[in-house]
């Protein structure tokens, strides 16, 4: 096997053997033979962000890419070319200093990874990741090098002597395994977190007017709002939590200072959580996904701030709740009938409210925040509007003309290709069933 190491950068590594007894192991557990040639560069991050960025179009740094040949080029009495290899060194000594290994055995392991990329391994969806990882580690454990491998010199094998010349304990053996476990899981949270933030995804500047950039603005903000809901678990629990709070308040008689009150709470908390939301991608993303101190400490100060402003929220719900439970019966139940514009206003924020959270939770890749989603935010809007509308009126022609307006509203989102029929139907059912609940029981 014909290996042909390139170093660009000024720090090297005395691997070679390491390296090409990786490369072997690779092969022959594959039961492939050695008639193979490949390349191994070194480089730096500029070097590796820059070549991620011109063959994959992601504009960030990476520990390894892979470079197989298209064609397999076989010359009588010459090794088949098999591809390259380019590791960048930096990521790998921060890799390994935040996993907690040696460098060797990073260098290692990110060589047999890169090695099962040219045979044709890959990890993009769950099942070739868990068949790509099982390879990965018989290879590792075949070669004997364990994450805690602290040399470049001493390598612990599960049969063989340890560096003193004694057997390895049972007791070693399965602290071994419970390393090899452990360091699975890190690297799959790491792939996972480096996913779940679509790192990947590239935007390209759009060309608009001063009109077009105010009114894309709202649409970005609304992205931003769906894509946290759709990312962080605390935003589900406040938009739910806000809904609450809302409906509570037809059940009590809530002034309109106590009402602003709330409603400056909960929009603060929220606020704040999406504060913190973008403070975590931008550390992420300044830290390539390392976990470092300083990008914890960080991470924890944004989260404390939306803490603060949570117990913020339940006190100021507390001032303005405990009395009315002891009051309940002296409550605005009775005079909500009378006031149907305040249903009317209740059920169209829930009706708002329920819509982002749908569109967050169920995220189906496609559309953006006004275009498209799991329902169609105008449909429900407008079949709530309608509904309300009916319920409120006894013109039957007035109510003809609602609903005709509502299904105009529906088809022009599906003329316009934003929306599918089920994306209508959902946002229809939407708007009708929350106007349908809060009059049914408020009126």
């Amino acid at each position: 096997m014909d290996l042909l190491i390139d170093y660009q950068i000024d720090d090297q590594i005395d691997m070679e053997d390491d390296l090409r007894k990786v490369i072997e192991e690779v092969l022959l557990t594959e039961g492939l033979d050695l008639s193979y040639e490949l390349s191994l560069s070194f480089v730096g991050r500029d070097r590796i962000r820059e070549l991620n960025r011109d063959f994959r179009g992601i504009d960030r740094v990476t520990d390894v890419l892979s470079f197989p040949l298209d064609e397999d080029i076989k010359i009588e009495g010459e090794a088949s070319m098999l591809g390259d290899i380019v590791i960048c060194l930096d990521v790998a000594k921060d890799q390994a200093k935040d996993f907690g290994h040696s460098l060797r055995r990073e260098v290692m392991y990110l060589t047999a990874h890169s090695t099962l990329h040219l045979l044709g391994y890959d990890h993009m969806n769950d099942s070739d990741k868990a068949k790509m990882r099982k390879r990965e580690k018989e290879v590792m454990k075949n070669l004997g090098v364990f994450k805690n491998d602290s040399s470049f010199g001493d390598d612990i094998d599960e049969s063989g002597p340890s560096p003193g010349g004694d057997k390895l304990s049972k007791k070693d053996l399965a602290s071994f395994k419970e390393a090899i476990k452990e360091e699975i899981k890190e690297e799959l949270r790491v792939e996972r977190r480096m996913e779940n933030v679509e790192y990947g995804k590239i935007y390209t500047k759009e060309e608009l007017s001063h009109g077009q950039k105010f009114l894309k603005g709202f649409d970005y903000a609304y992205e931003g709002l769906v894509f946290a809901i759709n990312h962080e678990k605390n935003m589900k629990f406040h938009f739910l939590a806000s809904a609450l709070v809302i409906v509570a308040s037809l059940f009590f008689n809530i002034s309109r200072l106590e009402m602003m009150f709330l409603v400056f709470s909960i929009a603060t908390v929220i606020a704040f959580e999406l504060i913190n939301t973008a403070l975590e991608n931008a550390v992420d993303i300044s830290t390539d996904g390392r976990w470092l101190s300083l990008a914890k400490a960080a991470k924890d100060v944004s989260a404390a701030a939306t803490f603060v402003t949570a117990l913020n929220a339940l006190f100021v719900a507390y001032l303005v709740f405990f009395d009315k439970f002891l009051n309940f019966y002296d409550s605005v139940i009775v005079r909500i009938a009378k006031r149907p514009s305040h249903l009317a206003l209740i059920s169209i924020s829930l009706i708002i409210i329920i819509t982002i959270f749908f569109k967050g939770v169920f995220y189906e890749g496609h559309g953006t925040a006004f275009r498209g989603g799991f329902v169609s935010g105008h449909s429900s809007v407008a079949f709530g509007l309608s509904t309300i509308g009916i319920l409120m009126v006894d013109n039957t022609m007035v109510r003809i003309i609602l609903i005709l307006l509502a299904l105009v509203v529906a088809e022009s989102r599906y003329e316009a290709d934003i929306h599918s029929v089920k994306e209508i139907i959902r946002g229809a059912l939407l708007g009708s069933c929350v106007a349908l609940i809060i009059f049914g029981v408020f009126s």
